[in-house]
């Protein structure tokens, strides 16, 4: 089974990644390494991850709607995982269209990319 994890560096998705590849299956994660927290905290797990048979990184943005493309060209997935999220309650209020670029419309490009993926026509 093949599956796309985004979020991959956060803390929940690097663990969802690794016990996916632990369990054999073919894992994909992407992160866009955002800094709403401290980025060497999401490198240092994505170096942990990256020694797992069965699983590959690639840095991503999820709001890009090309990449994803290029992402669904290349992999058929059976199953995504979105953790993908801009963390800090505090930060949001401050710069709430950051938050909502990849919190919400992030998510309904995911969603977006599983319809098509699957060539489901469109709605």
């Amino acid at each position: 089974m093949r599956t796309l994890v985004a979020g991959c560096a956060g803390f929940i998705g690097a663990k969802v990644s690794e016990v996916l590849a632990r369990d054999g299956h073919e894992v994909v994660g992407v992160d866009n390494l955002n800094d709403a927290y401290d980025v060497r905290l999401k490198n240092w797990r994505l170096e942990q991850i990256r020694r797992m048979p069965g699983l590959t990184v690639q840095q991503m943005d999820i709001t890009h709607e090309g990449a994803l493309s290029e992402l669904g060209e290349r992999h058929q997935f059976d199953a995504v995982v979105n953790l993908a999220a801009r963390a800090g309650v505090r930060q949001s209020l401050l710069t709430p269209d950051l938050y909502y670029g990849t919190n919400v419309a992030g998510t309904l490009r995911l969603l977006e990319f599983c319809r098509y993926s699957r060539n489901l026509p469109p709605a």
